[in-house]
């Protein structure tokens, strides 16, 4: 198993892709915490909490950029080596699947929670920089720790959902387009399915969709549902759903990855 942690990590760190992308999110996560948090505040008012949470989390439910990010590297970490043709030697060097399987998820997941510490702390910089008066209080009271944690642990699970897609589908290009569709056509449109008048009793089954259950993690208030939609998740029964999918997903690469040949 040591052994596979560092062949994954030596690949991983290996792509430039890698790079590419955690430095992109860099970028992404310091404009957009610039840009929502000088919206969000006005000369009269100090900055809100609801502001200081979609700055903290890069806007993440408003622009999905960061999590797209993520995605990708959890993508690439597997999906290269299905179109190179590099999982054979992989599986040669490592017979035991599930040892390769548990390396990459790790690794992944590690990064993954890497990044997002660091792009959290980003954040909370500029926020503190450009907040103005009162931004000190707001970024750093209580219900912003819990929005960073969640915005750490919802990048972590993309990263898995990217790697766990590439893994199944074993082609970059289905995975990307599952990964982009996903949170930004599909679940919008079981969501308005749901709305409908013919299915008023599964309703509230909109809430529990993946993402949308996941978002609910980088909420500091419960918003008002919208024309009799449903209510929204509490930010720790978001986080569970969210995570659950994850796991749901990894478990299935898990167990294909084991039984069908390379």
């Amino acid at each position: 198993m040591t052994s596979a942690l560092r062949y994954e990590w030596v690949r991983l760190t290996s792509v430039r892709s890698t790079w590419w992308l955690i430095g992109l999110s860099v970028v992404a996560q310091g404009l957009l915490a610039l840009v929502l948090t000088l919206s969000g505040k006005s000369r009269d008012e100090p900055l809100a909490g609801d502001a200081a949470a979609l700055a903290l989390s890069g806007g993440t439910g408003m622009i999905p950029l960061i999590f797209v990010f993520m995605g990708l590297i959890g993508v690439f970490a597997t999906g290269h080596e299905y179109r190179y043709g590099t999982i054979r030697a992989s599986l040669t060097a490592f017979p035991r699947r599930i040892h390769l399987w548990a390396a990459k998820t790790l690794l992944v997941a590690a990064v993954a929670a890497v990044v997002g510490t660091l792009l959290a702390a980003e954040s909370l910089g500029i926020g503190l920089l450009v907040g103005g008066p009162g931004a000190e209080e707001v970024f750093t009271g209580p219900r912003m720790g819990r929005v960073a944690v969640g915005y750490v642990v919802f990048l972590v699970v993309c990263a898995l959902f990217g790697l766990a897609l590439a893994g199944i589908t074993r082609s970059i290009p289905a995975a990307i387009v599952l990964l982009i569709t996903l949170p930004m056509i599909i679940e919008g449109l079981i969501a308005l399915i749901l709305g409908m008048e013919a299915f008023e009793s599964l309703r509230s089954l909109a809430a529990y969709l993946p993402f949308t259950a996941g978002e609910r993690m980088m909420a500091v208030s419960a918003e008002t549902p919208l024309d009799g939609g449903p209510a929204p998740l509490r930010p720790l029964t978001g986080g569970l759903t969210f995570t659950a999918y994850g796991a749901a997903l990894l478990a299935l690469w898990g167990t294909l990855f084991i039984k069908r040949d390379a």
